[in-house]
């Protein structure tokens, strides 16, 4: 009866040219020697584990992966001959923990060739093997063709012994809730992230930034019953990159979503995971309930408006807040309240709960930071009272948590949706509100109006005993943010005539900002709205999504 095993295989390599600085033989012919060489699996990969954030059983196993060779298996190599190189494929049809492997393609061995293998389905391009994270489908079977483990050797007959080599993949086993088809992870900087093997036998690695970061999506080949084991590997890139602060690090944002991506649910692991690679962590998602997902035809999209000349982006907005779902209840309505720049709902807030605070100290220097080296006006809207002209944003550097670990859109939906930033929030009240004493025309222009409680009617027909609303139209579009309840410093307004909804940047200023415990807010009432600095990043606030346009 055959094991199930983990396999480190890899496809026939592509062989393109050389760089500039190597050669490379596309016809060995008669000059192709046979190369035997030894290989040992990497066999340290059943006892290492990385701790996430959850927490799970010491004694828990993972017994469904071990490290031997089966008859077949293969790896490539770059055979490196003074400034000669050549791409040669290694296969073996013995099995076990060691095994002898024969060469294809090689050229020519002494006792100075050196030689770097990669286990794992590599590409070769310019003589660079390049490590690839995409087409993974979740399965143990699957799995071996995205683990990627480095050895250098030398000489004729050389030994691999691929349980000291470089691990450049981490191997997640993921236990699930019922009714998950899709995973979402962000892999790197561009494209799919991973690793190139350079001509010197270093890794190249790209990092995984906090700028809104690439992402792999798999596709489960059978929807998930409660527990059940889905497996990724991720590079081992640096996902706690930053500018030397400690809270703006990437992190890993796993989003799990259901066949039709209407329910999802998401977390972010621990950021402490490192170049060195070499590990196997169990992730249990398996007790997360599932929330509603807008998809992204679903979003109500307001377009531009063109006001004194000047044309403004008014977004692509969810249909529902965070946490919530269409409308046919009170508490579909209001979704849930969260910190600023925290992803998990809470019903108390204050000072001493906040996730990023520590000590009496604020840190709010989250996501991804911009500078603003002048006075923007075109059209950098930070803040609007009802019926006044905008204000801009003075100098200074200030911080944007959208498409970001620290945004709960992000994290809970997935990539296609982020919190909205100041401009846009702004854009839609200073327009909304700029046109109330003119003739409303709904084909051209930005209406803003308001709801009382019991008279609102929405596109899915549900009235409101509770909760007005404000509703901006534009563009044959019409967007409704709810009077939803909130907590100001540790205070909760539950009149119904009040709404509050996080933007993603932080509190400006004039010159360098200091009020690093503050973020931007959209504040609505049933008699105005506005865009307001000045938000306790403490509190507990909706969030309504826009697309990550």
């Amino acid at each position: 009866m055959t094991k199930k095993i983990f396999a480190f295989a890899a496809l026939a390599a592509l062989l393109l040219s050389g760089c500039a600085k190597e050669i490379q033989k596309e016809n060995p012919g008669a000059d192709e020697v046979v190369i035997t060489a030894t290989a040992t699996a990497p066999g340290a990969i059943v006892g290492t584990k990385v701790a996430f954030t959850d927490n799970y059983s010491e004694a828990e196993e993972i017994s469904d992966i071990t490290a031997v060779w089966e008859v077949g298996d293969t790896f490539t190599a770059l055979e490196i001959n003074g400034n000669e190189m050549n791409v040669v494929t290694f296969s073996t049809e013995g099995s076990g923990a060691t095994a002898t492997f024969k060469s294809k393609n090689a050229v020519a061995a002494d006792e100075n060739t050196k030689w770097i293998a990669l286990s794992g389905e590599a590409e070769v391009v310019d003589g660079v093997l390049v490590c690839k994270y995409s087409g993974q489908d979740g399965s143990l079977a699957n799995l071996d063709k995205f683990d990627y483990t480095m050895v250098q050797a030398t000489g004729a007959a050389p030994v691999f012994d691929f349980s000291k080599g470089t691990r450049l993949s981490f191997v997640i086993r993921l236990l699930l809730p019922a009714g998950i088809k899709h995973i979402e992870f962000n892999t790197g900087e561009t494209n799919n992230g991973g690793w190139n093997i350079q001509y010197d036998g270093k890794p190249k690695g790209t990092k995984s930034t906090c700028e809104r970061p690439a992402v792999t999506t798999l596709e489960l080949k059978n929807t998930s019953a409660k527990k059940d084991i889905a497996y990724i590997a991720v590079p081992a890139i640096s996902y706690a990159v930053g500018d030397g602060n400690a809270n703006r690090t990437a992190g890993l944002i796993i989003t799990i979503m259901s066949p039709d991506k209407r329910l999802s649910q998401g977390k972010v692991t621990s950021a402490e995971l490192s170049q060195s690679g070499g590990c196997v962590g169990t992730y249990d998602m398996s007790e997360l309930e599932l929330m509603a997902r807008p998809l992204p035809e679903d979003a109500i999209k307001l377009g531009t408006i063109s006001y004194g000349g000047v044309n403004y982006a008014l977004g692509s907005w969810a249909p529902f807040n965070v946490g919530g779902d269409v409308p046919t209840s009170e508490e579909s309505i209001r979704g849930g309240l969260y910190a600023w720049g925290e992803t998990e709902p809470r019903n108390a807030f204050t000072r001493d709960n906040y996730k990023w605070c520590s000590g009496g100290t604020y840190n709010t220097h989250l996501g991804y930071k911009y500078i603003c080296a002048a006075e923007m006006v075109n059209p950098y809207i930070v803040y609007t009272p009802a019926g006044g002209l905008p204000k801009t944003a003075g100098p200074g550097t200030f911080y944007d948590i959208g498409g970001t670990k620290y945004d709960v859109a992000r994290v809970k939906w997935g990539i296609d949706w982020r919190i909205p930033d100041n401009v846009i929030s702004g854009n839609i009240l200073m327009a909304g509100m700029s046109r109330l004493s003119e003739d409303i025309d709904v084909d051209k222009k930005v209406v803003y109006e308001s709801y009382d409680p019991g008279t609102y009617k929405n596109s899915h027909n549900y009235t409101s005993n509770e909760m007005g609303a404000l509703v901006i139209k534009a563009n044959r579009a019409e967007l409704a943010l709810y009077l939803c309840p909130f907590t100001d410093n540790g205070s909760k307004d539950t009149s119904g005539k009040n709404g509050r909804y996080w933007t993603a940047t932080t509190d400006y200023g004039t010159g360098t900002p200091t009020w690093w415990n503050r973020a931007v807010q959209l504040r609505l009432s049933n008699t105005g709205g506005y865009v307001n600095n000045k938000s306790w990043i403490w509190d507990g606030l909706s969030v309504r999504a826009v697309l990550n346009e």
